[in-house]
């Protein structure tokens, strides 16, 4: 019987291990930001915002295009490149990669590409869309993240960015 002991020790412990409670864990993770469906075509100028999470760097004549990850675009003015100036920011929902030709900034606008005219910074507008262009899967979950995140819920609109911080027993992990 003293020799099944450590055995029987160890079967114990580990039927113990499988009745323990991990429902109601706080873990670092990801929560989406969602944008609701009226709201997200909608491209304009807005007054300069703070510079946060940014992407993508686009240098096209004077200016500095700076990506702000799922939000749009910061414009610096750099014609005096020792005294840069934030000249505009364009909104731009769901953000994540920009281009530029011949004063036309070719952006993801969620699903759409967007062609917006920037020939005068201070006033520009779309000349071209094309929906659907981008699955919206890859909205389900944060992208080059590996850890939890919040399901997203698609009832509350589309997901714009993500955001890190403390959740309660989410249920997705990537």
């Amino acid at each position: 019987m003293k020799k099944y002991l450590p055995l029987l020790l160890f079967v114990f412990l580990l039927a113990q291990s499988c009745t323990k409670d991990y429902s109601h864990k706080t873990v670092e993770g990801y929560r989406p930001i969602y944008m609701n469906y009226s709201e997200i075509k909608s491209i304009k100028n807005l007054n300069n915002i703070p510079i946060v999470n940014t992407g993508k760097i686009y240098l096209y004549n004077n200016f500095v295009f700076i990506n702000e990850k799922g939000y749009g675009v910061h414009v610096i003015d750099n014609s005096n490149p020792l005294h840069p100036q934030k000249r505009a920011f364009i909104m731009i929902p769901g953000n994540n990669d920009i281009a530029i030709k011949d004063d036309i900034l070719y952006a993801d606008n969620t699903s759409d590409l967007v062609s917006i005219d920037i020939s005068n910074i201070d006033s520009v507008f779309v000349t071209k869309r094309i929906p659907n262009i981008y699955p919206l899967e890859s909205q389900r979950y944060p992208n080059f993240v590996r850890g939890y995140f919040e399901c997203v819920d698609t009832t509350l609109g589309y997901v714009i960015s993500w955001e890190k911080g403390m959740l309660q027993d989410p249920k997705c992990y990537r």
